[in-house]
């Protein structure tokens, strides 16, 4: 097919693209830089050469058809397969990726990466974000098959394919009720949780295994009323449980800010840190895209 018929079916497709993600002609028309009048014939084309209408005007406003509906995935899909297509022509090193598809454990996705996505979209407000959460061997097959680009976790993301960098180390902290008598204490120890009922990680974790040594070195004896591998979950669970549960501070944070009745408190003596990492594809090491998101999460995760 000549070269010329290509590019025309591209431009219909980043049309359409563009319309049904912004919701507007005039909208989409801004998003490509160019005319309305050139996005309407490019819609209208491409509604002859299916036989069926794509969108909808009413009251001066346009909603989708099903069959519209059908094929946003593909579209959104192909776009962003020639956009990394073109970034891995040149690195990605020399501009932002245009969609940035993330994944990401639950408790970053929803307690930490709102923020950083908002901090980037002020810089970069025509970047259009996908954002995941899925278990971490589905992560790494994602990133390898090219269906993220990045991903954040508290683990590494082991394959010989894959760049893993540790960007945040946070402490762990103790989340409690407001009114345990805990949270009045100056310069808790690990003694102090004598008797307390707690809220642990999971087996998998490796904050699971320090804190049981803990207790252990220190003659402790705790009683476990909850094993969760969500940070979130965990914390959000002290106030029902009356319980306390140990967590990493940037989610713990992010959390009792929200929420008046938990207060989070250092402990002396727990060394334990969680770590945050960025993994990605190896071309994507030393990308724009990985920058900003890097310097995105420091900026708004940490306090």
């Amino acid at each position: 097919m000549p070269q010329s018929n290509r590019i025309r079916r591209l431009k219909h497709i980043e049309a359409f693209s563009a319309v049904i993600s912004t919701g507007s002609f005039s909208a989409a028309a801004r998003q490509l830089g160019v005319s309305q009048p050139a996005i309407s014939q490019l819609i209208k084309a491409l509604e002859d050469a299916i036989g069926a209408p794509l969108f909808i005007r009413r009251n001066g406003a346009i909603f989708p058809t099903n069959r519209a509906e059908s094929l946003r995935e593909d579209a959104v899909s192909l776009l962003a397969h020639l956009d990394r297509f073109q970034a891995q022509l040149s690195y990605g090193r020399t501009r932002v990726l245009s969609t940035i598809r993330l994944s990401a454990s639950m408790s970053i996705a929803s307690e930490l990466l709102p923020d950083v996505v908002s901090q980037i979209t002020l810089q970069h407000p025509d970047a259009m974000f996908y954002v995941s959460s899925v278990p971490l061997s589905a992560m790494v097959q994602s990133l390898v098959q090219g269906h993220i680009d990045f991903a954040f976790h508290t683990r590494p993301l082991e394959h010989p394919g894959l760049h893993n960098e540790c960007i945040v180390e946070a402490p762990q902290v103790a989340v409690m009720t407001a009114d345990n008598p805990l949270a009045g204490i100056e310069g808790l120890s690990i003694k102090d949780f004598d008797g307390q009922r707690i809220i642990t990680s999971t087996r998998s974790d490796p904050a699971f295994h320090y804190f049981a040594e803990l207790w252990r070195k220190n003659g402790v004896s705790v009683k476990t009323v909850l094993q969760s591998p969500f940070s979130g979950f965990s914390i959000r669970m002290v106030e029902a449980m009356s319980a306390v549960t140990f967590n990493n501070a940037l989610v713990a944070r992010k959390i009792c800010e929200r929420n008046p009745d938990l207060v989070m408190r250092s402990v002396e003596g727990v060394g334990f840190k969680t770590q945050f990492f960025l993994a990605c594809a190896d071309w994507q090491a030393k990308s724009v895209t990985r920058q900003i998101l890097e310097e995105g999460f420091k900026m708004k995760a940490l306090p």
